[in-house]
Parts: structure tokens; sequence; C-alpha cells
């Protein structure tokens, strides 16, 4: 096989002899800092919690891309960082996955499991085996939420197509909680062994812009230590729905305690950011589109601030010359304070809501949003300023994006002149990667 490095836009054909089925070459992997597990993962939505926000300093403007001819069309990317490099997941569009290893300039096939589906994946690592491993649904009809590994113990949580939730724990149903789940809900989970999901799904409002006409009716906290048990369940206010495939679970005021961003709709006034506390109450609301059909998307919460203060990136009506905007949380409003058109985060009509992300990628000490041009050619680096907000870089992509964005923090401090790694897949069968 032959390998494409890319430099300064050349490209140079690098011969590999290496085996196909190799060995990974070390066992030792990395637990990111804020993971609630001992073995890492790689999700679509970078964290298990819903806060798509990779942690470490990178140096992206300045690095050369690796680029790796894949065999078809990449529909999703994920990472996982080793204690030397990071090994990336593809997931294709006919459920076909590679993997590879990449290591500075080194890049090794490693085997991998195909998906049974086609819904987000989340991929882990067997290092004893050299094996990168696509956790699929375990029930005969795959379809339904990405299944997720919520403890130690290896505990899976997944819902199928009608909306039944299931824990289970190798093989065997733990429990079934009594709550109807959001067919394509993304289950969220946290360090105390909670799950947090949409549900009570619904067609009531009829925009259907993120692959199905369903949205989320409500949202339902699940404790599942020391027994499992619905702890809070609220449903939304008709007319509006939760319109999402996951809400955003974290803590915002820096107080201990986890909030939850959701964006809700209505037919009359579009979308608005809402944010509640794990009682269901409702602490805050963002100003709506005033028009239906009219989307925003949330991504992450992160120390965007000119001062370092914790706010929400969003972006309003990313179909329809999306507009990056960030919010600050004051008393019960959340508060447009920056606004930048140009970008985007999602494809109307897809399930992948992960191609944006937020980071401190150019290393300046300072967290940005990375997202892709309207065009999905090249990726910004927005940018908080005291004036309002900038695009303090941009990357080419050298193509046009196909998949989510991905980001991971490598094992070593060792890796100049950043420890962040970025990686993306193109509509041309192309994986490119910025690694130091």
């Amino acid at each position: 096989m032959m390998l494409w490095l890319v430099s300064c836009g050349q490209s140079t054909a690098v011969p590999t002899s290496m085996p196909t089925t190799p060995p990974l070459p070390t066992p030792e992997v990395v637990i990111p800092a804020e993971s609630a597990l001992t073995r890492p993962y790689g999700y679509t939505y970078q964290r298990p919690d819903g806060n798509r926000l990779v942690a470490g300093q990178g140096s992206l403007p300045t690095l050369t891309p690796i680029d790796i001819p894949l065999e078809g069309t990449p529909q999703w990317v994920l990472a996982v960082p080793l204690a030397r490099g990071v090994l990336w997941g593809v997931v294709l569009a006919d459920g076909r996955t590679q993997a590879f290893l990449v290591d500075g300039d080194q890049v090794t096939p490693i085997d991998s499991n195909d998906l049974t589906t086609n819904i987000a994946p989340v991929m882990t690592v067997d290092p004893r085996q050299g094996l990168a491993i696509f956790l699929n649904p375990p029930t005969a009809d795959p379809q339904g939420s990405n299944p997720v590994i919520y403890n130690d113990a290896g505990h899976m949580a997944h819902s199928n197509p009608a909306g039944a939730l299931f824990l289970i724990n190798a093989g065997e149903i733990l429990a079934q909680p009594p709550v109807t789940a959001l067919p394509d809900a993304r289950i969220l989970f946290a360090a105390n062994g909670r799950l947090l999901l949409f549900t009570d799904p619904t067609d009531h409002y009829p925009h259907g812009v993120l692959g199905d006409a369903l949205e989320a009716g409500g949202f339902v906290l699940i404790d599942t230590a020391p027994e499992v048990q619905v702890a809070a369940h609220f449903l939304i206010p008709e007319p509006q729905v939760a319109e999402g495939i996951m809400p955003l679970w974290a803590d915002w005021d820096g107080d201990g305690q986890r909030e939850i961003v959701v964006t809700l709709s209505t037919a009359d006034q579009g979308a608005q950011i809402v944010l509640f506390n794990e009682a269901g109450t409702q602490l805050a609301t963002g100003p709506a589109v005033g028009q239906g059909n009219r989307w925003r998307h949330q991504i992450a919460l992160a120390p965007f601030g000119p001062g370092g203060e914790t706010e929400l990136a969003a972006v309003l009506t990313p179909h329809i010359g999306g507009v990056v905007e960030f919010y600050q949380w004051t008393g019960n409003a959340l508060q447009v304070v920056a606004q930048l058109p140009g970008y985007t985060s999602h494809v109307i009509g897809s399930r992948n809501l992960d191609m944006a992300m937020a980071g401190d990628f150019n290393g300046d000490g300072r967290a940005e949003l990375l997202l892709p041009t309207q065009d999905r050619t090249q990726l910004g680096g927005i940018q908080r300023t005291a004036e309002g907000v900038a695009a303090v870089y941009h990357v080419d992509i050298g193509g046009e994006l196909a998949t989510n964005l991905a980001g991971a923090t490598l094992g070593t401090q060792e890796a100049a002149p950043g420890n962040m790694a970025v990686g993306l897949g193109r509509t041309d069968g192309i994986l490119r990667i910025w690694q130091p």
C-alpha cells in the first residue's frame, strides 16, 4: 500500500512494508483527565458529557498535515491517545472501518472491526491484541442510539429504535429503565455513573433538518449506582421541543454542579438556548430566532471569554450563512455577547452534529472554536477578543469536509511544539491529520 504525506501543498508517496495486522507498539494508553473510566474511549463529540472540548495546547496553524488514503468515503472519525501517538479510527459510508496508529510521521495500519449500524460510533483500543474496537449495539436490531460503556465494570447503555433503554453487562440485561428514548439519542454519562439522554419523541415540530422528523419532548437523568433508578424526568412544555440528539452537560458556573444546555424550538419562534439544572428547573434562557424552521446548534462550554470566563459557543442557522455566537450566563438570561458570520457546523439532513469543537488549538493559551467555513474547505479558529470576536487563523482542509472533527491530547509532553492532534475525513476519501 501507499501512504501520502502532504508538505507545503506537495504530496510525496511514502512506501510502507508494514504488515496489515501489526500489534500496537506499546500496551500503554492515555486516560484523559476528564474521563470517568480507566480505559480510553474516542467519541465523535469529544467527551462523554457532550461538551465538545479538547484538552491541551496545540499548534494547528503551523503543522504540516498528514493525508492518508482510505478505502471509501469517510463518515466518522475518532481518536484515542496512546502513550506514543494517537490511534485514529475511521468509519466509511458503507460501515467498513479502518484504523491507523500515527506516531510522528510514522503511520501504521491497525486491525479493526466493522460496524453493524450507521449511527455515531464510539471507539476504544485493545492494546494487547493490537485492535481498534468500535462498539456495536448488542441487540438484534442494530439501529437506535450509539452504545456507550459507562463504568469500569464494562456496563453498556443502549436504546433501540422503539426507544427502549437497556443497561447491559456481558450480553445480559441489567435493567430497563421506564423511559422512551429519542430513537437516535446519544447517551451521555458522568463520573458518578449518572446517565443523561433525550426522551419522549414527538413529531409536532416539522422542521426535520437533523436526520428525521422526530424531536425530543423531554430529557431524563438516570442513576446507575448504587441501584438503577430514574433521578429526574423533565417534560418540555408544548409547543416546544428539544431540537437535537443530545444536551450539553457541564458545570458552567464552577460550583461543582452540572448544568444542562438544551436547544428548544417552536414553529413560530424557531430555536433558543435554554439552561436547566439537574432537577429540571429552568435557570436561564437565550433569545429566540423569531422565526420558525431556524435552528441554533450548541457546541461547547469553554473559557472563551477575553478574561477566561466560561462561555457557550453555538452556531446560529448553520445551513443559512451560519453565525458563530458566544453566550454569557447572567442571572436568568443567556446573553449573546459576540457574533461572527460565515461558518457552519452541520449539513442539513445529517445526524453528524460534531463538525465543530473547542480547545486551544493554536497554543496561545486561549480557547477558540474550531469549525468549517460555509463551503467546508477550510477550518477557522474563532476566538473571543476584548472587542468581540475574530477569526485568528484558517487552515486548508485540502478538499471538502465529509465527517465530524476529532481531537486528541497526546500522551507525552515531549511532542513539541504542542500536544494536541486534530483529524477529519474528506469527500475525496482522505483522512487528514494535524499531529505533532
